[in-house]
């Protein structure tokens, strides 16, 4: 068990980046994976398959360069193709409303 807990440490703190496509939503009142209710107008957020809940992730939308750091506050996307959903003020802060779906990439801080 410990080696476990250690691999998965050090696969976390090496992972160094990914790009792909990210969709956002904006559901007042959903509930998160681990149960918060979701405040999609409050601060930016976002939901990504595997990084701890509480990290905080630098969004950098490829098609115009604006950037946005977000906290994982949920998990998903579950959407194939999609490496992350972002909540309603970070895809407003990065400017994809209209576009829905953009190619980004997330950087961890």
């Amino acid at each position: 068990m410990k080696y476990l807990i250690l691999t998965l440490s050090l696969s976390l703190s090496a992972w160094a980046g990914e790009t792909g496509y990210a969709s956002w939503y904006g559901h007042e009142n959903k509930i998160s994976s681990k149960g918060k209710v979701l405040q999609h107008y409050t601060y930016p957020a976002l939901a990504h398959k595997s990084l701890p809940i509480g990290t905080k992730v630098l969004i950098v939308n490829q098609k115009n360069n604006r950037s946005v750091v977000a906290v994982v506050e949920d998990r998903g996307p579950y959407k194939k193709g999609r490496i992350a959903d972002l909540n309603y003020i970070a895809a407003k802060n990065i400017g994809m409303l209209s576009d829905g779906v953009v190619k980004v990439k997330l950087e961890r801080l």
